[in-house]
C-alpha cells in the first residue's frame, strides 16, 4: 500500500474501535481504475463471527434504486419501451392503478418529484397475508397512498417511487426485477453477487462463518439478520423490492460505477449507453436529483461526501451504512459499505464517519481542493 492510502486503512480501524461499525470495506478509484481498497473488522458482533474481507457481502439498502431499478428502466428506455414522459396509465394495469396515480411520469417517479410520501410500514399489512398472498401487494398498498402535493412541484425522497417502479420495470420488461438485473446488467458486467436475496433463504448453522454483514434484529425478533434484507417492507415482501433488497461486495459495486463512468466519458464497451448514462446523471429541471441517484447536499453539514467533491457529482447513501460517490469532473470513486445498523438503528456515528472518510480519500487522490457548491435552485 502506497503510504497516501495509510490514512485510510487508520479511519477504518478507527471506526471499529468508535463503534461506528462492526464490518467495513472501502474502495477508492480514479477515472475508472481502483487505486486503494481494503476491510476491516468482524462480520458481527459475535466473537466467533469471521474478518471482514473484500468477498464479505453487505445488504446495500437504497442502492438498490440507482444500481437495479433505475439502471433497470434505463435499459428498458435505451430499448424503446418507454420514456421518461411515460406515465403509469400506459404501462401497469388500470383495475388497481388509482386514477390519481395514472398520469404520474416515470421521469417524476425516478427524481422523487411524483408527490408520494415518504415511507409508509406496510410491512404491518403484508405480514396479515401468508407469503403465497404477497406478491405484487406491496406495490398496490403504494399506489393507494394519497399523494402529499402535487407532481413535479417539489422533491421529496419516497421509497413509495420506487416500490411502484419496480413493477414497471416488471411489466415492461417481463421479468422480476432481480432476474432482470441479473441477466441484463450484473452478468454481462462479471458480476456473480451483485443481486436480490430471495426469501426465505437457507440460514448458516452457525452464524459468524456466514459470508454476509450482520445488521440488526430483523422483524423474527431474537437473532440479527445474515443476508435477509434489513428493510422491513422489502422483507415482508420477499426481499426483492423497488427501494431496497440488493447485495453486494465492495468491489462489484465498485466494477458497476467504474463500468457507468466510463460510460459517461464515452466508453461504448458497456451494456449502457453513453447518453443514457448523461441524461441519467444530470439533475431534471427544477429539481436537485438526477434520475435515480442523488448530488452533493449545498449546507455543509448535511454534505456526507465531504467538501472535496463537486457538484456534478452522484451517488447514494444507504440505511444500513453504506454510500458511493462518483466525481464526474475529477474521477473520484469512493465506495464505502458498513454494518452500522449492527449496533443499533440508532447509531449515527456515521454521520460524522463519512465526511471524513472521503475528504480522507480525495486527499489521498490528489483531489483534496476545496469544492464550493451552490445553492439549489
Amino acid at each position: 500500500m502506497t503510504p497516501q492510502f495509510a490514512p485510510l486503512e487508520r479511519l477504518l480501524v478507527q471506526g471499529v474501535r468508535d463503534g461506528v461499525f462492526t464490518a467495513a470495506v472501502a474502495l477508492v478509484g480514479l477515472k475508472g481504475e481502483l487505486v486503494w481498497q481494503g476491510g476491516v473488522g468482524k462480520t458481527s458482533l459475535d466473537p466467533e463471527s469471521l474478518p471482514v474481507t473484500l468477498a464479505t457481502v453487505f445488504d446495500l439498502a437504497s442502492f438498490t434504486k440507482p444500481l437495479a431499478t433505475a439502471l433497470a428502466l434505463m435499459l428498458l428506455m435505451d430499448r424503446g419501451l418507454l420514456q421518461p414522459d411515460s406515465c403509469l396509465g400506459d404501462l401497469l394495469p388500470e383495475e388497481w392503478l388509482p386514477e390519481d396515480k395514472r398520469r404520474l411520469t416515470i421521469g417524476s417517479l425516478l427524481a422523487h418529484r411524483a408527490g408520494l410520501p415518504a415511507w409508509r410500514p406496510f410491512y404491518q399489512k403484508l405480514l396479515q397475508y401468508p407469503p403465497a398472498d404477497r406478491p405484487g401487494l406491496l406495490t398496490r398498498l403504494a399506489a393507494a397512498e394519497a399523494l402529499t402535493y402535487p407532481p413535479d412541484t417539489q422533491t421529496l425522497y419516497s421509497d413509495l417511487g420506487f416500490i411502484l417502479l419496480q413493477a414497471v420495470v416488471e411489466a415492461v420488461s417481463g421479468l422480476p426485477l432481480d432476474h432482470f438485473c441479473q441477466n441484463a446488467i450484473y452478468r454481462p458486467l462479471g458480476l456473480e453477487t451483485l443481486g436480490f436475496v430471495r426469501l426465505p433463504v437457507r440460514r448458516p448453522a452457525v452464524s459468524g462463518n456466514c459470508l454476509y454483514a450482520a445488521t440488526e434484529e430483523g422483524l423474527i425478533p431474537g437473532r440479527n439478520i445474515f443476508g435477509e434484507v434489513h428493510d422491513e417492507n422489502a422483507w415482508a415482501a420477499g426481499g426483492v423490492a423497488g427501494h431496497a433488497g440488493l447485495f453486494g461486495t465492495g468491489p462489484e459495486v465498485f466494477a458497476l460505477l467504474a463500468a457507468l463512468y466510463r460510460t459517461w466519458q464515452g466508453d461504448p464497451r458497456s451494456p449502457f449507453r453513453t447518453d443514457s448514462v448523461r441524461r441519467f446523471f444530470t439533475p431534471v429541471k427544477d429539481g436537485d436529483r438526477p434520475f435515480g441517484f442523488d448530488r452533493p447536499h449545498p449546507e455543509p453539514s448535511r454534505r456526507s461526501v465531504g467538501r472535496f467533491f463537486p457538484s456534478n457529482s452522484v451517488g447514494h447513501l444507504g440505511f444500513t451504512g453504506v454510500s458511493f460517490w462518483l466525481d464526474l469532473d475529477q474521477g473520484q470513486v469512493v465506495v464505502l459499505l458498513t454494518n452500522r445498523v449492527h449496533l443499533g438503528r440508532a447509531n449515527d456515528k456515521i454521520r460524522a464517519f463519512r465526511p471524513r472518510f472521503h475528504e480522507a480519500a480525495s486527499q489521498a487522490l490528489g483531489c483534496g481542493r476545496f469544492q464550493p457548491i451552490p445553492l439549489c435552485s
